[in-house]
């Protein structure tokens, strides 16, 4: 089980919070078959046209599959695949209303056995914009984590989100840059720490939130 809260501004025009991002991981069948189910609640008010306005509510409900494929095998990643969706079960002015179905690739490659790793994610979502208009969005993410203690890991990240096909002619990619901390309190229960900052013009000016998980 995985939850957390993420805090997002920008400006004085706009903040959100999302919590508690629950996500519940399942192994099932076999070790390289997990089944994924996720709920969230967000809270946002932004600025628009001088007009102030808020929403608050459920999110839709998150429901997908992690396909472990590959091991690494030299330069060859570990690669993991996850098909996703999420389902319109949220309230109307935070859901979407339909179906939006994802594909992510999670590839990450062992540099420093125990020491330093490298993860490579590629998804391509179905997401909708503040007006409810559903597009698709390519993200990438580049994750390096460093093992500084036994039981902390430091990392850093470099995070893209890209419509593909957006109505909105203003729309385009937003980059961040993300740094945090995982201390593991026990072999099965850690917490994280993590802050951020936009990159460009479109993207959000920061970012801040915290988390923990649990393995039973």
């Amino acid at each position: 089980m995985e939850s957390g809260y993420t805090f997002t501004k920008k400006g004085s025009s706009f903040t959100s919070q999302s919590y508690p991002e629950a996500l519940l991981r399942i192994g099932m069948f076999a070790d390289w078959f997990e089944f994924r189910i996720g709920q969230g609640f967000l809270s946002r008010e932004q600025i628009v046209g001088g007009v102030r306005t808020s929403v608050h509510g459920a999110q839709d409900l998150y429901l997908g599959v992690k396909l472990a494929l590959v091991e690494q095998q030299g330069l060859l990643p570990e690669i993991v695949l996850i098909p996703q969706m999420t389902v319109p079960t949220g309230s109307g002015t935070v859901g979407a209303g339909k179906v939006l179905p994802g594909l992510n690739v999670d590839c990450t490659w062992e540099v420093i056995k125990e020491r330093f790793s490298i993860e490579l994610l590629i998804a391509t979502n179905d997401v909708q914009d503040d007006a409810h208009r559903a597009h698709v969005e390519l993200a990438t993410g580049l994750t390096g984590v460093f093992a500084l203690m036994p039981k902390l890991e430091a990392f850093v990240e470099w995070d893209a989100f890209s419509p593909v096909a957006a109505a909105n002619a203003a729309a385009g990619p937003r980059h961040y840059a993300v740094g945090g901390f995982v201390y593991f309190i026990t072999k099965d229960v850690a917490v994280d720490i993590r802050a951020g900052v936009g990159l460009n013009q479109r993207a959000n000016d920061f970012l801040a939130g915290t988390g923990f998980a649990v393995r039973y």
